[in-house]
């Protein structure tokens, strides 16, 4: 790890001989809560960057093909619903296929790749990733971040769970967060082919 930031930040050479009661008591009180590692701790709702992995799932479980074109016209209906969920573009993006869903974002492509994948599919692919994990940074107490599931919604709230979370999941929204970490290692594995590494702080001893 070449840069590790959390802001707000303070001053950590106070507590090199000891922190005074007064000057510990400050930073509690700061504004931001600054002693909140939020690289680490930090639970972010992933956005657009879960898209790649949604796209890898879709074409290595062979749900879509690398020039299967889907029509965006800015809407995605539920079957039996009124309401639809939106793209971010009004009027949509037109025909695209995976490369060009990435490149314009295309949230309706990702909606209905999620419903054909399934969200227990979805999460046993991220999964594979660090989805839902630690990062394994040698810092402690690291979250772990959320990646929902069936048995994970039936478990934690006691509730089924709906079509409408899964589009939410597809673009990065809804019950699935990340720590900044853990994302920048997801990320760091699909530029590097498909190596799932352990981020370290240090370089050598």
């Amino acid at each position: 790890v070449l840069a590790l930031v959390s802001k707000p930040a303070y001053d950590p050479n106070l507590f090199v001989q000891g922190i005074s009661t007064a000057n510990y008591q400050s930073i509690l009180a700061a504004p931001g809560r600054p002693l909140f590692n939020r690289a680490l701790l930090g639970g972010y709702e992933p956005g657009s960057t879960i898209k790649p992995f949604i796209g890898l799932a879709g074409l290595e479980l062979g749900v879509i093909g690398k020039d299967d074109r889907v029509f965006s016209n800015g809407r995605f209906f539920l079957p039996g619903l009124e309401k639809p969920f939106r793209d971010w573009r009004k009027g949509g993006h037109g025909w695209v296929n995976i490369y060009g869903a990435l490149e314009q974002s295309v949230n309706t492509y990702f909606y209905k790749l999620a419903l054909e994948l399934g969200i227990d599919r979805m999460h046993d692919y991220l999964a594979q990733f660090g989805f839902g994990a630690a990062s394994g940074l040698d810092l402690l107490g690291e979250n772990a971040g959320v990646l929902p599931s069936r048995a994970w919604k039936r478990g934690q709230l006691g509730q089924p769970w709906y079509p409408g979370e899964t589009i939410s999941v597809s673009i990065g929204q809804g019950a699935v967060s990340v720590t900044p970490i853990a994302l920048a290692t997801m990320m760091a594995t699909v530029a590097n082919g498909g190596t799932l590494v352990t981020p370290h702080l240090v370089r050598a001893i």
